[in-house]
C-alpha cells in the first residue's frame, strides 16, 4: 500500500468520523483511544466489504462516505451541541420545526453549519482522489473486512465493561450492538429515523380513534363532593425498600414518617422494568397484556376533564418519547428545559398552582427526575463519591453507590414532604398518590453481579417499587370508607395497573368500563394471585412461587 493511499484513509477517517470525535473527546484519554479504535476499524470494515464487491475505490468511497456524511450532517451539530447522538427525540424536533424555529437556530448557531460544509467539500476532494486509485483484486479483502468487524465488536465489548451496564443483567450481545452500533453514528441517524417512522405509523393508525376517544364520566352530577385537589406523583428508579418508611434500616424518609395519614403499600409492583415501558402504563387503562391501548385511549389527565377538573402536569424529566399526551393538561409547564434543574424545582410551581384560587377543582400530575437527576450537596446525607470521576460502579464500591442512591432518596422524601404539605395547607379535601416507574439493582445479591434495571430478566429489585397514598383529613371525614379499605388492602399484592383506577375511584368519577375490583380503595378489590410485566413487546407472568 502506498502513501497516497494510506493518506487518503487517514483523511477519510478524519473527515467521515467527526461527530465520534466531538462525543469522545469528553472521555478519558484511554476511553478515547479505544472509541476512536472502533470506529475506524468498523469505518475500514465497511469499506473494504464494499470494495471487495464494487472492485472500485470510487464507487466504495462514494457509497460508504456518502451514508457516513448525510448521517454526519445533523450529527455533527447534535453533537456539538448536545455532546451526544442522534435520539428519537431529536429527529421528532427535525420533523415538526417551525419556521420560527429555523429562524432562531440559524440565527443563534449558525457558524455551526460551516463544519458540515467543509465535511462535505473535504468528503468531495477525497472522492475526486479516490477515482485515480485503482482496485487489484485480493482475496484477503473479505477477509480483512471480518477482522476489522471482530476487532470493532471486540472494542465495543471492552468499553461497555467499564460502564454500569455490564453489571445490568440485560442481554449483553443486544446491548452492545443497540449501544454502541445502531445508536451511534453512523447508524444513529438512519435507526432514530426508522423508530420515528414505526412511532408514526402506530400514533396514526390510532389517532383517530385516540382524538375520538372519551371515556363518558357518567356521574358528574356528583362534581360538587369529589375531592377539590388530587395529586399524582411518579418518581423514577425508586424502589420501594430503600425507604425508611419501609422498614429500611437507614433515616431517608424522615419528613413521609411524620404524616400520620399516609399508608405505604409495600408489596407494590411496576407493569414494567424500564420507563418506556411503565410510563404508558402508569398513565393510561393498558396494561401489560392490553399495551396496544397505549395508542387508542387517552391518559388519566383527560378523564379528570371529563370530570370537569382544572388539570396541570409538572414534568422535571421528558417522558414524552414513550408516550405523546403532552397537550392533554390545560396546563403543562417544562422543568427540564432548563439544564441544571433539580427535583427541588417542583416545590415553588407545584405551590404555585396548588395556591391558585379557581372555581373548578384541580388535578395536579407531577413526574419527577428522580434517579436520572442531579441532587443537590446539602442533600449528600450519607457518604458516596467525591466526584463523579471517581464513580467506578462495581461490586467493591457498592456501599458508596448504595449510598449514593439514597441521598436521591432523600431528596425524594424532602419534595415529597413539601407537597404534601403544601396541599394539607388548604384545608381542602385531597389526597396525593406517589409511585415510581421501575426500581433497580445495587449489587444486592451475592449470587449475581447486577447493577441498573431493565435486565432481560427483571429482578423484584427493579420491579418492586413504593406506592404511598396520603388523605388529607377533610378527605377522610368525607370518605371514610375509602380510608379504611386503603388501610384493609397495605399488605396486599398491589400494581401500578391498580393506579388509573385508584385515582377515578378517590376522586369519585365512575365511567364507562371502571372496574371497581381494580380499585385499592374500594371495598370490592380483589388481590391479584399473580402480576404481569411488560417486557420487550410480550409480557412475562410472575406467581407468588417465582417471586
Amino acid at each position: 500500500m502506498n502513501f497516497k493511499k494510506i493518506l487518503i484513509y487517514i483523511l477519510s477517517a478524519a473527515v467521515l468520523l467527526v461527530p465520534d470525535l466531538i462525543i469522545a473527546s469528553k472521555l478519558t484519554f484511554v476511553a478515547f483511544i479505544l472509541t476512536f479504535t472502533y470506529k475506524v476499524f468498523l469505518l475500514l470494515a465497511i469499506g473494504s466489504l464494499f470494495l471487495y464487491f464494487t472492485k472500485s475505490y470510487f464507487k466504495s468511497y462514494l457509497i460508504v462516505g456518502g451514508f457516513y456524511l448525510f448521517s454526519s450532517f445533523s450529527e455533527i451539530i447534535i453533537s456539538i451541541l448536545f455532546k451526544e447522538y442522534s435520539t428519537l427525540d431529536h429527529i421528532k424536533a427535525l420533523f415538526f420545526i417551525r419556521t420560527n424555529e429555523i429562524e432562531e437556530f440559524t440565527k443563534t448557531f449558525y457558524i455551526y453549519a460551516f463544519i458540515p460544509i467543509l465535511i462535505a467539500v473535504l468528503y468531495f476532494v477525497l472522492l475526486w482522489l479516490s477515482k485515480k486509485m485503482t482496485y487489484q483484486k485480493r482475496g484477503r479483502t473479505l477477509i480483512v473486512s471480518a477482522l476489522l468487524f471482530i476487532s470493532s465488536i471486540f472494542i465495543s465489548g471492552i468499553l461497555l465493561s467499564q460502564t454500569p451496564f455490564s453489571f445490568s443483567g440485560k442481554n449483553l450481545t443486544k446491548y452492545t450492538f443497540k449501544t454502541y452500533f445502531l445508536k451511534q453514528h453512523p447508524f444513529s441517524f438512519y435507526y432514530r429515523t426508522y423508530e420515528f417512522v414505526l412511532t408514526r405509523k402506530r400514533y396514526n393508525q390510532y389517532s383517530k380513534k385516540k382524538e375520538d376517544f372519551k371515556f363518558n364520566v357518567s356521574n358528574n352530577a356528583l362534581d360538587s363532593i369529589r375531592p377539590e385537589t388530587v395529586v399524582f406523583v411518579i418518581g423514577e428508579r425508586a424502589r420501594a425498600q430503600n425507604w425508611t418508611i419501609n422498614g429500611y434500616n437507614k433515616e431517608t424518609s424522615p419528613n413521609l414518617n411524620k404524616f400520620t395519614n399516609l399508608i405505604t403499600f409495600k408489596n407494590n409492583h411496576s407493569n414494567a422494568a424500564t420507563t418506556a415501558g411503565s410510563i404508558p402504563l402508569i398513565l393510561t387503562q393498558a396494561t401489560p397484556k392490553t399495551h396496544e391501548l397505549v395508542y387508542s385511549q387517552k391518559t388519566i389527565v383527560t378523564l379528570f376533564k371529563e370530570a370537569n377538573y382544572k388539570t396541570y402536569w409538572i414534568s422535571n424529566q421528558f417522558i414524552f418519547d414513550y408516550i405523546e399526551h403532552d397537550k392533554e393538561p390545560d396546563v403543562f409547564i417544562n422543568l427540564f428545559k432548563n439544564k441544571n434543574h433539580t427535583d427541588l424545582d417542583v416545590i415553588p410551581v407545584f405551590d404555585s398552582i396548588i395556591q391558585l384560587k379557581t372555581n373548578r377543582k384541580k388535578l395536579i400530575v407531577v413526574n419527577l427526575a428522580g434517579g436520572h437527576g442531579k441532587v443537590p450537596e446539602e442533600f449528600h446525607k450519607f457518604k458516596a463519591f467525591d466526584s463523579p470521576q471517581e464513580k467506578l460502579v462495581n461490586k467493591d464500591n457498592r456501599t458508596l453507590l448504595v449510598n449514593e442512591y439514597d441521598n436521591m432518596i432523600f431528596l425524594q422524601d424532602f419534595v415529597l414532604g413539601k407537597l404534601i404539605s403544601s396541599t394539607a395547607k388548604q384545608k381542602k379535601s385531597s389526597f396525593l398518590i406517589y409511585t415510581a416507574d421501575h426500581g433497580t439493582n445495587l449489587f444486592d445479591d451475592n449470587h449475581t453481579n447486577i447493577f441498573g434495571y431493565g435486565s432481560s430478566n427483571p429482578t423484584e429489585k427493579e420491579t418492586n417499587v413504593p406506592l404511598f397514598i396520603w388523605s388529607s383529613d377533610q378527605f377522610i371525614n368525607q370518605y371514610r370508607e375509602k380510608y379504611s379499605s386503603l388501610q384493609r388492602h397495605q399488605n396486599f399484592l398491589t400494581t401500578n395497573d391498580n393506579l388509573f383506577y385508584t385515582l377515578a375511584d378517590m376522586a369519585e368519577i365512575k365511567y364507562e368500563g371502571y372496574k371497581s375490583n381494580l380499585s385499592i380503595s374500594s371495598s370490592s378489590y380483589i388481590e391479584p394471585t399473580l402480576r404481569l410485566l411488560y417486557l420487550n413487546g410480550s409480557y412475562k407472568t410472575y406467581t407468588r412461587d417465582t417471586e
